[in-house]
């Protein structure tokens, strides 16, 4: 579930470029008379761009106090094939934390917000990543009100509670084709239990949540309503990539699919120091996959 998340996550994201970048693009060429070094960018022979990409419960550090980065992922995407590899950094990987010693690296979100946890992050690997988006976890809600709720068959009664969760999880959904709202759309994605066939028949749910969601999104009824994405973008998200690289991506967004995506979490195992578990990388491992794309 926790990988299909991140996926999803990304999807909205990469939908999100999509119409950053289209409009971007379209505002600069029409109404710039000399826009000059953006597009010469733009049109650059860099066919890969890297970025962190991390999940957080607020993107306030000031305000929220022990917020950390849930996700954490390194989003590798080849422009012209339209692959996406996702590297997932495990929330409990044994980290040096540049002022604070070694400890979780999903800590260096609370102690200095993005810009702390990218230099934990290529302090780790070894990597000279530059740019990163954090995202609060509202946006997928946000995202999915604005488009007007998504068109799913729920295969199912969903019924589940944990009050033990952070922040405490309810589902109640009836079976049928229904729109599912921010909430809602949640509580489907969330839903665990109750598959006939488990797993298999969990992820075609997720898939068919994914599709409709994408269809939806690309539809020029949510063209319409870019200033409200944007809103939206600019309240749930923080990030440091340059204009001219959204652009690169949401212009080549269209040949994204789930098929092309391929997850994977650092190599590593989990074990104990001083009585803390945490997850150790295996740095030999992880160096050839970071060589592979070329990142090293």
């Amino acid at each position: 579930m926790k990988q299909f998340f991140k996926s999803f996550l990304l999807t909205l994201i990469l939908i999100v470029f999509l119409f950053l970048g289209s409009t971007l693009y379209f505002i600069l060429k029409n109404h710039v008379e000399k826009p000059g070094d953006f597009f010469k960018e733009i049109i650059s022979s860099n066919d890969n761009i890297t970025f962190l990409l991390l999940g957080v419960d607020s993107l306030n550090i000031d305000k929220a106090q022990n917020t950390r980065s849930d996700t954490i992922m390194l989003v590798n995407v080849n422009l012209e094939s339209g692959k996406v590899n996702l590297i997932s950094i495990p929330r409990d990987t044994y980290a040096n934390i540049e002022g604070h010693g070694k400890q979780k690296i999903n800590h260096s979100y609370n102690y200095g917000g993005a810009d702390l946890t990218l230099s934990t992050v290529n302090n780790l690997l070894g990597t000279n990543i530059e740019n990163y988006i954090a995202v609060d976890y509202k946006f997928v809600k946000d995202i999915v009100n604005i488009i007007g709720g998504v068109n799913v068959d729920v295969p199912m009664d969903m019924d589940y509670e944990d009050l033990w969760a952070d922040p405490p999880l309810k589902i109640h959904l009836k079976q049928g084709m229904q729109k599912l709202k921010g909430d809602e759309a949640i509580q489907f994605l969330r839903f665990r239990k109750g598959y006939k066939n488990q797993d298999l028949g969990r992820v075609q749910a997720q898939q068919q949540f994914v599709s409709s969601f994408i269809q939806k999104a690309k539809s020029p009824a949510t063209f319409v309503k870019f200033p409200i994405f944007l809103r939206s973008y600019d309240k749930y998200t923080k990030s440091n990539i340059p204009f001219s690289k959204i652009v690169k991506i949401g212009l080549n967004v269209r040949k994204y699919s789930a098929e092309n995506i391929e997850t994977m979490t650092v190599p590593g195992n989990a074990g104990y120091k001083n009585k803390i578990s945490y997850f150790f990388v295996d740095k030999n491992e992880m160096d050839a996959i970071l060589v592979n794309l070329g990142l090293k």
